[in-house]
């Protein structure tokens, strides 16, 4: 890509326009998949099953789901460590560390004390509880669920801890600027294949504890790592054509695998069958760390090269959703599973109301969260970026000249 190009990908404020472009594709990737749980798809959301697509609705969404599950959250981290690392160099550990428990720390708390009691209150509804509001609220205080904020406590721990490795053994000498090498990611997909088939002997896939699922944790901080180590050295920004594209191919063999993997596993049989594949010595278990392994190492980095080098601009809408990606990830859950209780008694099929709460649930997301940005000490917490200006009232002035600013 051109110099000129790369520039024109800075986004204002100098942040990066397709590190922006692709974590508003992500969160909205995390709002598809929790609506589809709501509609059917296994998993794990406030609303599960609450409406059931068709069985061939069912799987298609299942792969999709499937995929997303596997490296979605993984890339969000590798974005989150590649801007972490310069920060650092930048503030130093004092700074950075205090930056960084307002900007995940709050929305941590306002998450815990404002929304979760709603939200864990519709589920218990949902499964037959009949206890009150309040008292039901009361009761959650000693066990607090931190909803997908969840990802925000894990980032903190592990920016904390980057920080203090940092503090302790300080960079000494230049940092090397050679670019990433596919024996890297080769060695990257093995050690999440390992770790992760370690971690499911202990910690399945599904399995919670402190309402966190720890099964991809393994997964998580190795991404992480890399990208802090990509940060500092220019990986992501110097990802070679052919590198891009052994990424692409890998990952593609692990999409067509997965269906693969899952039919001839029987998963769609029965839960017990489906146990096989959350961990343990079996087969579909090693099968599942494998391919997670193969998309978590190679997809991310696929989709960051392809949107550096195709998706570098910003429309001033998408400019707009990429400053409320953040809070829009935070605030998600109430919209989407106030949506679907509204369309509840509507007489459509459901994947009429999939597509419905999609859609609703994006635009409610990112609505409310660039409204809530307006307010200035919000903005500073959560916005993602310069947020767009807003034109101040002025009267009219008894001249004809020129109102600058």
């Amino acid at each position: 890509m051109s110099e000129t190009a790369a520039q024109e990908g800075a986004a204002a404020g100098g942040r990066l326009a397709y590190l922006d472009n692709l974590k508003v594709l992500l969160v909205v990737g995390v709002i598809a998949v929790h609506t589809a749980i709501i509609y059917g798809i296994d998993g794990s959301f406030y609303l599960e099953d609450y409406n059931s697509m068709a069985g061939v609705s069912i799987g298609v969404l299942t792969i999709f789901v499937g995929v997303g599950f596997l490296f979605g959250l993984g890339a969000f981290f590798l974005v989150a460590g590649r801007l972490s690392g310069p920060s650092f160099d930048r503030k130093g550990p004092g700074r950075f560390a205090r930056d960084r428990l307002v900007r995940l720390g709050i929305p941590v708390l306002f998450y815990i004390a404002l929304i979760a009691p709603v939200m864990e209150y519709v589920k218990y509804r949902n499964e037959a509880g009949d206890q009150g509001f309040l008292s039901f609220a009361w009761d959650q205080r000693s066990d607090p669920a931190p909803g997908p904020t969840w990802f925000l406590e894990a980032l903190l721990v592990f920016s904390l801890a980057y920080a203090l490795m940092r503090a302790l053994r300080p960079a000494r000498g230049p940092i090397s600027r050679e670019p990433l090498r596919g024996r890297q990611v080769a060695a990257i997909g093995v050690a999440i294949a390992v770790l992760s088939f370690a971690t499911h002997l202990v910690v399945p896939y599904g399995e919670e504890h402190f309402h966190i699922q720890f099964a991809l944790f393994p997964q998580y901080a190795i991404l992480f790592g890399l990208g802090c180590a990509a940060g500092r050295r220019g990986w992501l920004e110097t990802l070679t054509p052919e590198l891009r594209r052994d990424c692409g191919i890998v990952a593609l063999i692990a999409v067509l695998a997965l269906p693969a993997l899952l039919l001839a596993g029987g998963f769609t049989e029965s839960d017990a069958k489906q146990d096989l594949y959350a961990g343990g010595w079996h087969w579909q278990a090693a099968g599942t760390s494998i391919v997670e392994a193969s998309l978590a190492a190679t997809l991310p980095l696929f989709l960051i090269g392809w949107f550096r080098e195709h998706w570098i601009r910003q429309s001033p809408l998408l400019r707009r959703m990429a400053a409320a990606a953040y809070a829009a990830f935070v605030i998600h859950p109430p919209v989407i599973v106030g949506l679907a209780l509204a369309l509840h008694q509507v007489a459509i099929p459901a994947e009429e109301k999939f597509v419905l709460v999609l859609a609703g649930g994006v635009a409610g997301s990112f609505g409310i969260t660039a409204r809530i940005m307006r307010i200035q000490a919000a903005g500073r917490v959560i916005g993602s970026g310069r947020r767009p200006p807003v034109a101040p009232r002025v009267e009219a002035p008894l001249t004809a000249q020129p109102i600058t600013r």
